[in-house]
């Protein structure tokens, strides 16, 4: 195991893609198996010691970074254990890089459906969060392919979760020793990462997902796989004007034989992150971003969507050439944006609130109008496809922080009335305390802290994700 405790050393654990500024830790651990883990722990207890848990360092709320104590950091539990091929099922350390373990696959033929956008992430991060990838349009969220978690609790007890083998009965999920009350509220069915999942006869490992490592150190993942999959192409399209894109978005999804696996739209602001890297972008376009099977006849359907749309230029990636090219495409814009906020020294001001489907013109309505009406720096962007888009703002002084705050809180406010969730996919973190609380309220908040300390009685884990630690004290 190794230890470091020098603060130059320790920087690199102390940020994420958020720009979070306050963390500060004394030591950061990373161990090699689990025995060093549940000494580590057990430490902790002993000494009340807060413990965070650190990943890749690709979230963008500040769920890695402490404010107090130790780091233990799952970089060195890389290990893929197991693939069986036959049974499309993989075992996995929770430091796994996605990158990697995607490589491998593809040379089985197989493949791991929720992989995400940062490919740099780990496995474990991405089950803390309930990520969601490039391809969660067609696949869903992480959650659908965890088959089975094993993880160490804060005294140092490992505790294994099956999928299939628990289930909530009368408001209880009752495994060994432990009867955990499932909160009241329920989490939205929609894309979702606001706090931990209640739902009415949920599997007790969906409790786990999404928890955002503040239940226990999760060690080992047991993950569901699928073939690989077909040929396929990326198509940008873009347009003169918005206003069709609702009309647009509604004929992609109708037309199901068009097997798409992304749908992505691009605003006229956010491609101008964009034109450094790829200056031949049409000016003053937005755009719409597909990647979906390859053959002559969807091709087809393309070519009539194309000439009905009247789009202004086209371009697509199907030669392995042109297919990267593409993917770059998408890759850079939230790489640009993340750069652009630690240039500025911004804290990340990103709403990320998706609603269900029928809901969505109303939202992208509201975000439409803010933009028109406002004269901060703002861009809109994302998945489109899953009633989804990123809406970010650059305030350029104090007054203008001032007035973001406030429209950021009015677009949450117009998520929670249309039935949507405050964080579709980046979780809640350290950044996102009031915006959970205005989903689930004040009891919502405090049946989260209930669970916390079943699992956690010490009150040392992952502090001051999802809600304060305050909150703790209180129950």
């Amino acid at each position: 195991m190794i230890i470091k405790d020098n603060p130059e050393s320790i920087l690199s654990y102390l940020e994420d893609s958020s720009n979070f500024k306050e963390g500060k830790a004394e030591k950061v651990f990373i161990p090699e198996e689990e025995k060093e883990i549940i000494e580590i722990v057990k430490y902790c207890s002993s000494k009340k010691i807060p413990l965070t848990i650190s990943g890749g360092g690709t979230g963008t709320v500040g769920g890695r970074i402490p404010k107090e104590g130790f780091v233990i950091s799952t970089e060195k539990l890389d290990k893929i254990k197991n693939i069986d091929i036959e049974n499309k099922v993989a075992i996995l350390e929770s430091g796994v890089v996605i990158d990697n373990f995607l490589k491998i696959l593809d040379k089985e033929s197989l493949f791991y459906p929720p992989f995400p956008t940062e490919r740099s992430a780990f496995i474990g991060g991405n089950v803390s969060t309930n990520a969601s990838g490039e391809y969660s349009f067609k696949f869903g969220a992480t959650r659908k392919y965890i088959k089975k978690i094993r993880m160490i609790l804060s005294n140092g007890k490992i505790l294994e979760i099956e999928r299939g083998k628990c289930f909530e009965k009368n408001g209880i999920i009752e495994i060994e020793d432990l009867r955990i009350p499932i909160p009241s509220y329920r989490t939205p069915q929609i894309k979702c990462s606001a706090g931990y999942y209640s739902f009415p006869g949920m599997d007790f490992i969906d409790l786990i997902i999404g928890s955002e490592g503040t239940l226990g150190i999760i060690t080992q993942i047991e993950v569901r796989l699928i073939e690989k999959l077909p040929d396929r192409f990326i198509m940008v399209m873009f347009f003169n004007s918005d206003e069709r894109i609702l009309e647009l978005l509604k004929l992609i999804k109708q037309k199901k034989e068009l097997e798409v696996y992304t749908l992505e739209y691009f605003d006229k602001e956010s491609l101008f992150f964009l034109k450094k890297d790829f200056p031949e972008i049409p000016g003053n376009s937005s755009a719409i971003y597909v990647e979906g099977v390859s053959n002559k006849e969807k091709i087809e359907i393309w070519m009539d969507i194309i000439e009905e749309f009247k789009v202004k230029d086209t371009w697509v990636g199907e030669d392995e050439k042109n297919y990267k090219r593409l993917i770059d495409f998408r890759h850079k814009l939230p790489e640009n944006v993340n750069s652009y906020f630690k240039k500025i020294g911004s804290v990340k001001m990103a709403v990320d609130v998706s609603v269900p489907e029928e809901n969505f013109p109303s939202l992208y309505n509201f975000y439409k109008e803010i933009m028109k009406k406002e004269t901060i720096r703002m861009i809109l962007f994302g998945h489109i496809g899953e009633n989804h888009l990123h809406f970010n703002f650059f305030p350029k002084d104090e007054q203008e922080k001032i007035k973001t705050l406030e429209i950021y809180k009015s677009c949450i406010e117009k998520g929670i009335h249309l039935n949507g969730t405050v964080s579709a996919e980046h979780g809640i973190g350290k950044l996102k305390h009031k915006w959970l609380r205005m989903m689930y309220g004040e009891k919502g908040i405090r049946e989260m802290a209930i669970i916390k300390k079943f699992f956690d009685p010490f009150c040392i884990l992952g502090l001051d994700n999802i809600f304060p630690k305050e909150v703790l004290s209180e129950i």
